[in-house]
């Protein structure tokens, strides 16, 4: 079948003022003072991506855009769709200027042009921030925010090593709808050492007082090579049990619906209309071009990551000419049956599911015809229901919802 154009872009930006404990993503402390030219070798990244890709894209021009009709493009875009989501992450993309995020939009715009309403998320570290450079985020075209909260729990937020406290927190979240931004989320983390139920409590109640409408919830997880993960000799469970873990998980998921929050994701709830459209496109298994630093792409049949060096990041971006060599590392070539275990296993992530004519138009076939096995065993261990036209978890399978998963690996 023709491969879906793809309308989303993820930037990465890979700065931050210090590493926390638990962080394993690519980030640099201390390097700020590369911004500039970091940025000037994304522009020209972006760019250069339409050629490098005119060959893993062949047959796309003039497709259907899954997220946005025909591409509208116009002059600029040829036959690629206009962006329907950009999503700044990081590292803490709010350590840029207002001036050096609006020069990454823009040079999106040249390249692919941007479709009217798009969605354009910036992760915020409330420590980097105040109102007037919320302001000027705003301006330069940021719609979105994404607030790595945590918790307000300043023992918490200690332990976890975050640069900001919970009155820095608190603050932003207040900045930030003084400076015009409506659209809002704020990530907590559970299942830390030393949180308690009633700091659990006190953090969800503030969100929901300033009616933050949408809400990511991500339990600890020890990655090798952290600090957190030699702090605990890697095993979480010794601290914090997997019950203690999923009854915060429950209690906070069980209050956001009473209060009118749909659990759309596994790890994410929002008010109706606030869901994360970028992220969606991930569950939704879409194709989308990244740039930057250590950045994951998926075009095409092709998924593949960026150099992890920022220095020969940028010293390969300078030059006259361009080996993408340099820059884009193809991972995998990924086979039709590759693509619909991923449809699956990503899906089985939503409120919504796996819905069976999406199935059947996107790959030509029908769901249990392709995995009538698997989904039969997930039924009757009772992880997984079939019903409206789809298949998805059970509340059961959500707490385990590896179980299901791992059929699709």
């Amino acid at each position: 079948m023709p491969e879906m154009s793809p309308s989303s872009a993820y930037i990465h930006i890979p700065f931050c003022v210090r590493k926390c404990a638990y962080c394993d993503f690519l980030s640099f402390p201390s390097c700020l003072d590369r911004a500039e030219e970091y940025v000037d070798a994304l522009c020209k990244e972006i760019h250069l991506t339409p050629s490098w890709f005119s060959s893993v894209r062949a047959g796309e021009a003039g497709n259907e855009c899954e997220s946005g009709g025909r591409d509208s493009s116009g002059a600029h875009g040829g036959g690629r769709c206009a962006f329907q989501t950009i999503y700044f992450g990081g590292g803490t993309p709010s350590l840029l200027t207002a001036a050096q995020i609006e020069k990454v939009i823009g040079a999106l715009r040249e390249e692919f042009n941007i479709a009217e309403g798009c969605e354009i998320t910036l992760e915020v570290n409330p420590g980097t921030v105040d109102e007037e450079k919320l302001s000027s985020f705003f301006a330069a075209g940021v719609n979105r925010l994404s607030i790595g909260v945590q918790s307000l729990d300043d023992k918490v937020l200690k332990e976890l090593s975050r640069i900001h406290d919970s009155s820095s927190a608190r603050r932003v979240i207040s900045e930030a709808k003084a400076a015009g931004f409506q659209n809002i989320s704020c990530d907590m983390m559970l299942g830390i050492p030393g949180q308690t139920m009633e700091s659990v409590k006190e953090t969800l109640d503030f969100l929901l007082s300033q009616k933050i409408p949408h809400i990511s919830l991500y339990s600890l997880i020890l990655e090798k090579g952290t600090p957190m993960y030699d702090r605990y000799g890697g095993d979480i469970e010794k601290f914090v049990t997997q019950e203690e873990d999923r009854k915060m998980y429950h209690y906070v998921t069980s209050r956001l619906k009473e209060n009118g929050f749909l659990h759309y994701e596994i790890s994410n709830m929002a008010r109706e209309g606030y869901e994360s459209r970028h992220n969606s496109m991930y569950w939704r298994a879409e194709p989308y071009y990244a740039f930057g630093v250590g950045a994951h792409y998926y075009v095409g049949n092709e998924r593949g990551r960026h150099v992890e060096d920022i220095d020969a990041y940028i010293a390969s971006l300078r030059r006259e000419e361009v080996d993408r060599k340099d820059v884009l590392f193809p991972e995998e070539t990924l086979s039709e049956e590759a693509k619909k275990k991923e449809y699956m296993m990503l899906g089985f992530r939503t409120r919504i599911g796996v819905v069976e004519d999406e199935y059947e138009r996107r790959f030509g076939e029908k769901v249990d015809g392709s995995f009538g096995a698997e989904l039969q065993k997930e039924i009757s261990a009772g992880l997984v229901v079939h019903e409206g036209g789809a298949y998805r978890l059970t509340e059961k399978g959500v707490d385990l919802a590896n179980q299901v998963f791992i059929d699709y690996i």
